[in-house]
C-alpha cells in the first residue's frame, strides 16, 4: 500500500457557514478522529487533496497527516461531494494504531482480458469494492483480480478472492463479484406497412362505411 502526506491545519470556527466560506477561499474541510484520541477540525488545500484523490482512485492508501506540526498516520475513511459538480466538500480520517485492526473498504481492480469476450461475451463488474479487517500493516492497497481464464457463463466470487492470511473479508463468501455473459441477441422488429386508403380494395371500404 502507498503511503501520502497531506499537510493540514486546524480550523477552530466550526458550523456550515464558516465551512462554506473555508470552500470559496480553496480549502476542503475535513475530520481527525481516533479511538484514543478528540476530534480535530482540519481545512486542506482543495488542489493538493484533489491531486491526492486523483492518484488513489482505485487504490486506498495510507495517509502521513502533519497538522500544525503533528503527525498522524492515517487513512480516509469517508468523503463527501456536491451533488451536482462532484467536487469534494468534507473528508473524514481515522487515525491508525499499529496493533489495533481496523475495517475498511478497499477496491476490487479486474485484470486481463478474459477469454469469453473475445468469443463475444460481456464482462460485467457487479461489486467494485469489499470490506475486509487487518492491523494497518497488512491492509492491501486494493484486491486485484486475473480475469484472463474466464469464458463465457463463469463467475468469480467473493471465496475465489486470493487474499493474504492476515486479512478478513467482512463479505458473503458467495457473492459474486463478476461475471461473462453470453451475448446478447437482438431481435429484429419489422416494421408494419400501412395500406393508404386508395389502395384498400373497394370491397373493404364498402364494409367500412356500412359499419359506420
Amino acid at each position: 500500500m502507498k503511503t501520502y502526506k497531506i499537510v493540514a491545519q486546524k480550523r477552530e470556527k466550526t458550523g456550515s457557514g464558516q465551512s462554506k466560506k473555508l470552500r470559496k477561499e480553496g480549502f476542503v474541510t475535513g475530520e481527525v478522529y481516533g479511538a484514543h484520541e478528540k476530534n480535530i477540525h482540519i481545512k486542506i488545500p482543495s488542489r493538493e487533496f484533489e491531486k491526492f484523490l486523483k492518484e488513489t482512485s482505485q487504490e486506498m492508501a495510507l495517509i502521513d497527516m502533519e497538522i500544525n506540526g503533528k503527525k498522524y498516520k492515517c487513512i480516509l475513511k469517508e468523503l463527501h461531494r456536491d451533488v451536482v459538480r462532484g467536487e469534494p466538500l468534507h473528508a473524514d480520517f481515522q487515525i491508525l494504531h499499529a496493533r489495533e485492526p481496523i475495517h475498511v473498504v478497499i477496491p476490487l481492480v479486474l485484470k486481463g482480458t478474459p477469454e469469453g469476450i473475445k468469443l463475444g461475451g460481456i464482462l460485467e463488474h457487479l461489486k467494485r469494492e469489499v470490506n475486509i479487517k487487518a492491523i494497518p500493516s497488512k491492509l492491501p492497497g486494493h484486491i486485484e483480480i486475473d480475469v484472463s481464464g474466464l469464458k463465457i457463463g463463469d463467475s468469480i466470487h467473493i471465496k475465489d478472492l486470493e487474499i493474504p492470511e492476515e486479512v478478513e473479508i467482512l463479505e458473503d463468501p458467495d457473492e459474486t463479484v463478476c461475471t461473462i455473459l453470453s451475448p446478447k441477441k437482438v431481435e429484429e422488429v419489422v416494421p408494419v406497412e400501412e395500406v393508404p386508403a386508395e389502395e384498400v380494395p373497394a370491397e373493404e371500404k364498402k364494409e367500412e362505411e356500412e359499419e359506420k
